[in-house]
């Protein structure tokens, strides 16, 4: 601090309005983390219409706190007041209600609990290589909850979408879902195919977590749950669909090996599907903040390249049948649909790493 004039001649910009526009969407999230930690709309599910003496003795909350935190939830739309008392308003019945099918707490936890990378943003900015978890550490089981509730909001919709509209989709018979975590993308398949039948393959501390999704959306009896490493060995059986989502990331040096891989797992005629993010072109950002978190997903960089991505595919025995942009939480991703093809040609070398300057 710096003295440069009598402090009453000091005028305070009309910026000062930024400044604290921030800070009131950093108390908002705390408020929106509160409600939810506390169980206020769980507890206005079960019992619409409560006053807020009700809702105090009701959640352990100080009397004295109590007028203006249900205020600054009515102020956010989450609560709704009829005279005295309150109900959950839209957005918290429709998103924030564990028993709804598009609930979104466990990603609001993911994005504002103490595993969050934006909860030491300093230290994650200065990180010049990976966090080095034990095979068996990573990912959290929490996180692939919250990795559910994110493709809930349109991308899997869309993405499933697409599989169905394949020619060859009423003929499938099997699926395998490639570190697909929840499961929720195969799930979706089965819903639409009542023959199909598949795996849903991840790490072997996942499984119990992918188990949870499948009893839940009554797919037991049709989905299993396969443990492994999916970058040890080659992949066991054989599918009518190979579907591979937000996983090439950590496989970006060696695409060709691991699409070998996929194909080899593929019936005659079988489809992969890919489904992942691409740098934008010239790799310029959409949006600070979005591709912040897009980094932290995608092991600091999404894929680079989406031009040549085709070429790769028909080098490594696919024929291309369809791409689209595919709307997801953060932007577009894009999906590939191809088709297993009689022989696959010498691929000399991979997409580049990244097409970014060196970070």
């Amino acid at each position: 601090m710096t003295p440069t004039a009598p402090l009453h001649e000091l005028r305070v910009p009309q910026a000062i309005t930024t400044i604290e526009g921030l800070l009131d969407g950093y108390r908002a999230c705390q408020a929106l983390k509160a409600a939810l930690e506390l169980g206020l709309f769980e507890l206005l599910d079960r019992e619409d219409g409560l006053t807020r003496e009700d809702i105090a003795a009701r959640l352990g909350i100080n009397g004295m706190f109590i007028r203006s935190f249900l205020l600054s939830l009515t102020d956010l739309g989450l609560v709704a007041v009829e005279g005295d008392t309150y109900r959950n308003a839209e957005a918290a019945d429709r998103f924030l209600v564990e028993s709804r099918p598009l609930y979104q707490g466990d990603w609001i936890a993911e994005v504002t609990g103490r595993e969050s990378r934006w909860g030491d943003l300093t230290a994650q900015l200065r990180q010049t290589a990976p966090d080095a978890y034990a095979f068996d550490k990573a990912p959290r089981t929490s996180f692939i909850r919250a990795l559910g509730q994110r493709s809930l909001r349109g991308e899997l919709q869309g993405v499933t979408r697409e599989i169905a509209s394949w020619d060859g989709f009423p003929s499938a018979k099997t699926v395998l879902d490639l570190g697909g975590g929840h499961g929720l993308y195969a799930i979706a398949l089965c819903q639409i195919h009542p023959e199909l039948r598949g795996v849903v393959f991840d790490k072997p501390h996942i499984v119990p977590e992918t188990q949870r999704f499948l009893d839940v959306y009554g797919m037991s009896d049709r989905l299993v749950a396969h443990g492994g490493d999916i970058g040890a060995g080659t992949i066991d059986g054989r599918y009518d669909i190979v579907l591979v989502s937000h996983l090439l990331y950590k496989f970006r040096k060696d695409l060709p090996g691991f699409f070998k891989k996929v194909r080899e797992a593929l019936t005659p005629g079988g489809l992969l599907v890919s489904n992942h993010w691409f740098c934008a072109p010239g790799c310029m950002l959409r949006g600070g903040l979005v591709e912040m978190d897009k980094a932290f997903l995608s092991f600091g960089h999404p894929l680079c390249h989406i031009e040549t991505l085709d070429g790769l595919l028909a080098d490594c025995g696919f024929d291309v049948v369809a791409s689209r942009e595919i709307a997801s939480t953060y932007g577009m991703s894009h999906l590939h649909l191809g088709v297993k093809s009689h022989a696959a040609r010498p691929v000399l070398e991979s997409l580049c790493t990244s097409c970014c300057p060196a970070r």
